[in-house]
């Protein structure tokens, strides 16, 4: 992995939560403790709902944008997209290798957002022609289990639990349809570890020399 661009969006705290957190994410990997699975992402703020583009302009705009990082992936085979339609936050990860995208969404809906699977299948089309890969286009889609959110206020908090799991386990949990450790609901720790881990970097970002 490379260069990690930073975007905040400017007015909407979960947007800047989930991309500085992805950042630190990819910091734990590129400096350890946590060793490399081949994992790189799209930052959360790429690919947002944007009010002011019609449906089919912001799917082709964001298609373009997850083709272009697969080009750029430095033969990093699992993408995780965070991916935001709209006042909720859920996330795919993309294996290259397989051509499948795991979709996790603590809603627990029964189909996967039909805007987003437009993007992913739209986004591996134009990566397999720019680059000529020997590769099925045709994306498997999975929905997996996971906890559920049980309040109003904990979107992005579970959006960056389900990033450090995979982050830390690897693809098996998802493969496995084991993010979460079989639990319904997280647990007050398992949010506010990862608030403590997300407001100690942030303080140290923005101390930085």
């Amino acid at each position: 992995m490379e260069d990690f661009e930073v975007v905040f969006t400017f007015g909407w705290l979960s947007g800047s939560v989930v991309t500085s957190y992805m950042m630190y994410l990819y910091e734990q990997i590129k400096n350890g403790p946590i060793p490399a699975r081949g994992i790189c992402f799209v930052i959360a703020t790429a690919t947002m709902k944007d009010d002011c583009k019609s449906r089919s302009k912001h799917i082709d705009d964001s298609s373009k944008i997850i083709a272009e990082r697969l080009t750029k992936r430095n033969n990093n085979d699992i993408i995780i997209v965070p991916y935001n339609p709209g006042n909720h936050w859920v996330l795919t990860v993309l294996d290259i290798k397989t051509t499948t995208c795991y979709y996790l969404d603590f809603l627990r809906p029964i189909d996967v957002n039909s805007q987003l699977r437009q993007i992913i299948d739209a986004a591996m089309i134009m990566y397999a022609v720019k680059t000529g890969a020997n590769m099925l286009i045709k994306v498997n889609w999975v929905n997996n289990k996971c906890p559920t959110q049980p309040g109003s206020i904990e979107c992005g908090y579970y959006i960056l639990n389900f990033m450090k799991e995979i982050v830390r386990d690897g693809l098996d949990i998802l493969v496995n349809n084991n993010v979460g450790g079989g639990k319904e609901v997280y647990t007050d720790a398992d949010l506010d570890a990862v608030r403590e881990e997300w407001a100690s970097y942030a303080v140290q970002f923005v101390f930085r020399e």
